[in-house]
């Protein structure tokens, strides 16, 4: 007879860990610099495996949101587990705790924003106990408080779930996980919310707005929502990628849209291929501010995808087997492995600016004048074919990110 192992579920957004455990005395920090280039590297092996499946449909995902779940779960994970987590997540070798205080970090910075609402939970199985010290790097670094529920009462602890999933995404994310997923066998669910609602600084008048074409290739097109501004924005062109590149900043706060664009209209998967071996940071500051005259579609896009199989061609396999070992998690003896990591992402982009959202799961076993010189003309950015996108902040962290190729 076989004997279902103990699960721990996880809904939140996965981590990019970089730490030995055969170091735990290690005493290197993460600078800034480095844990953005390790985040940003991570973002695009993780998008470059969500484009396989998904070739013709547009993409949209969180991140930080996918990094701060996994994080969570590093926090508990113990050796080769732990080795696996931080090689496929690319940080270098740290304590827990100096991780925890990198998170800590971000977290606290949109703690009182109106803009960026980022929120952590943990769920676990009644009768069961947290171990003081992921307790409290949970609590105190990742502001998770972890709540007692009994899974075997599936449907009940599905509608829990989802309840707070909904509540912090502004009811944009709804169903994130199905009561199947939950049962007697699951020790633990690991939650990450994230919600965005930002107006732009130059915003699109809604007048502006007409009918126009976006290619979907050389040939095929549809009619779409084309917003229209004339207004100064970041801007850059680099034929490294063989693209242009512009910022669309947010009121009240550091974050912005970083949108690239192809010169060709079947560009979009080269560019995508070519994000690899670049610095999205570099790029952004070789960008100048310049008169800019801006043709940007409306969309709408919701994707959902479950990331198991995407994370252990990342080189996470081991979290997912009989040999896991989550052993800093709870006081138990029961071994304890992931079992699914759901995650789902929403996205609006209007004239006044733009909406999103994202929520990931972890299931776990036991985002002139004549006198003067004539100024330059204006640069054109006329988005009427495929193009990835960013929201991200002042320091590069990416929060939500994506790819639209075509509207319904």
């Amino acid at each position: 007879m076989t004997v279902k192992a103990p699960t721990i579920v996880g809904i939140c957004a996965m981590l990019l860990i970089l730490t030995e455990p055969s170091m735990q005395d290690s005493t290197n920090l993460i600078n800034d610099a480095d844990f953005t280039k390790s985040s940003e590297n991570f973002a695009f092996r993780l998008a470059s495996q969500l484009v396989k499946p998904n070739e013709k449909k547009n993409i949209i995902f969180s991140p930080f949101s996918i990094q701060t779940c996994l994080s969570m779960a590093r926090m508990g994970a113990t050796g080769q587990t732990a080795a696996e987590m931080d090689k496929g997540l690319g940080f270098p070798a740290v304590k827990e705790e100096t991780l925890a205080d990198k998170y800590f970090a971000i977290l606290s910075q949109y703690a009182n924003s109106n803009i960026l609402k980022i929120a952590n939970k943990i769920y676990v199985m009644k009768n069961y106990e947290v171990l003081p010290k992921f307790n409290d790097l949970l609590t105190q670094k990742f502001f998770s408080k972890a709540e007692n529920i009994d899974f075997a009462q599936n449907t009940q602890a599905a509608n829990n779930i989802n309840s707070w999933v909904e509540t912090k995404t502004n009811h944009l994310i709804r169903n994130l996980i199905s009561p199947d997923l939950l049962n007697k066998d699951t020790r633990m669910v690991l939650l990450n919310a994230i919600h965005f609602k930002g107006e732009w600084v130059n915003s699109f008048p809604e007048r502006n707005t007409k009918d126009k074409d976006f290619y979907l290739d050389e040939q095929n097109k549809v009619k779409v929502k084309m917003m229209h501004v004339r207004s100064r924005f970041r801007y850059g062109e680099f034929a490294e990628l063989d693209a242009t590149a512009l910022e669309m900043r947010y009121k009240d706060s550091d974050l912005s849209m970083l949108v690239l664009l192809p010169k060709s209209r079947t560009g979009l998967a080269k560019l995508e291929e070519k994000l690899k071996s670049v610095s999205l940071n570099e790029l952004a500051q070789k960008m100048y501010t310049t008169d800019v005259i801006v043709d940007f579609p409306k969309f709408k896009t919701e994707f959902n995808v479950e990331l198991s199989g995407v994370l252990q061609q990342l080189g996470m396999a081991r979290m997912f087997s009989r040999e896991a070992e989550f052993g800093n998690m709870l006081n138990t003896t029961e071994r304890l492995a992931v079992s699914k990591v759901i995650h789902k992402a929403f996205i609006d982009v209007n004239e006044k600016g733009t909406e999103a959202a994202a929520a990931t799961g972890i299931t776990m076993k036991s985002r002139g004048r004549s006198a003067q010189p004539r100024p330059p003309p204006p640069k054109i950015f006329n988005t009427d074919h495929p193009f990835y996108y960013f929201i991200r902040n002042i320091n590069g962290i990416n929060m939500f990110q994506g790819s639209q190729l075509s509207f319904n």
